[in-house]
């Protein structure tokens, strides 16, 4: 029964995986008539929206329980992953910011050592360098990778994403996953307003497109209302290191719809750092379960 629930929850994750790999395609193709900072404003927005129709009276009733230490960190690094990784997929390819926002994997478990004070298991080391060298394969094309600005932002965003898996799995011990999402999600919101009225021009906004409104709302609907939910739910009965690796598939995914949309190639060297990539994860749950069951004999 315990394998089942868990294997339920890994599949949240891959299903997040799935979202997210049509999400950034897609918003670099809403780009074209719509700024980083008015895009994730209306789209946080429209997702805190949602929340409150849905479920406002659980999330109010909780919030007068939580202290902001609770909720606050979680809330921040998630706007930052957010923020930064719109910013860099103005600047570089969907598929190098897959690969770089993706090495959360490397500083998820020593934010966890940190935060939460779990041991850091010697064997996550030569899995997640494993994991480093497939990425880079995948999204390297050929030798062809170059670090310039934007993928400056996506390696900001691996840093935020990882301090938002940990922070998460830390807050989900006082409240739930719809909660802490809509906590999360207004916060982006906030922020992202200010940004963009700080350093956007609102009369850009007239001359959106009406595919780029398109993405917004399904930004919103899926790759941020659901998104959450399902990550959420998952660090509930997952641990964050194991989340961040099963992460990883995300730029297989990003990689294969930027082919299909926006033409970037995966060549035969990316698609081998994709296969090693997912023998990675494999093992990772393999090991992750072996020592659960481990655990469970001993107590």
């Amino acid at each position: 029964m315990q394998t089942n629930s868990r294997n339920k929850y890994i599949f949240f994750i891959l299903l997040q995986s799935i979202i997210y790999g049509f999400g950034n395609p897609l918003t670099k193709i809403a780009f074209e008539s719509i700024t980083p900072l008015w895009c994730l404003a209306f789209r946080f927005t429209l997702a805190f929206l949602i929340f409150i129709v849905c479920f406002k009276t659980r999330i109010t009733g909780q919030l007068r329980t939580l202290r902001a230490a609770q909720y606050l960190p979680a809330g921040l690094c998630m706007a930052a992953a957010y923020i930064s990784c719109n910013l860099a997929l103005e600047s570089t390819t969907a598929t190098n910011v897959g690969f770089l926002m993706s090495l959360s994997v490397v500083f998820a478990p020593v934010l966890s050592l940190l935060v939460l004070q779990r041991p850091y298991k010697l064997w996550h080391i030569p899995i997640q360098l494993l994991v480093v060298a497939g990425m880079y394969l995948l999204c390297s094309n050929g030798g062809s990778f170059q670090f310039n600005q934007g993928d400056l932002w996506a390696l900001l965003t691996a840093v935020s994403v990882a301090g938002a898996l940990v922070y998460g799995e830390k807050s989900l011990r006082s409240t739930d996953a719809i909660t802490i999402s809509a906590i999360q999600t207004f916060i982006t919101a906030i922020i992202s307003i200010a940004g963009a009225l700080i350093f956007d021009d609102l009369s850009a906004v007239p001359a959106i497109r009406p595919e780029a409104w398109a993405v917004v709302i399904y930004l919103a609907v899926t790759c941020t209302c659901l998104a959450y939910f399902l990550q959420n739910a998952a660090l509930k009965f997952l641990p964050a290191s194991l989340v961040s690796m099963l992460q990883c598939t995300q730029p297989i995914l990003t990689a294969a719809v930027a082919f299909l949309l926006l033409d970037e190639i995966l060549t035969l060297t990316g698609t081998l750092g994709a296969v090693i990539i997912l023998f990675c994860i494999i093992t990772e749950n393999i090991l992750e379960a072996k020592a659960e069951r481990k655990l469970l004999i001993e107590q």
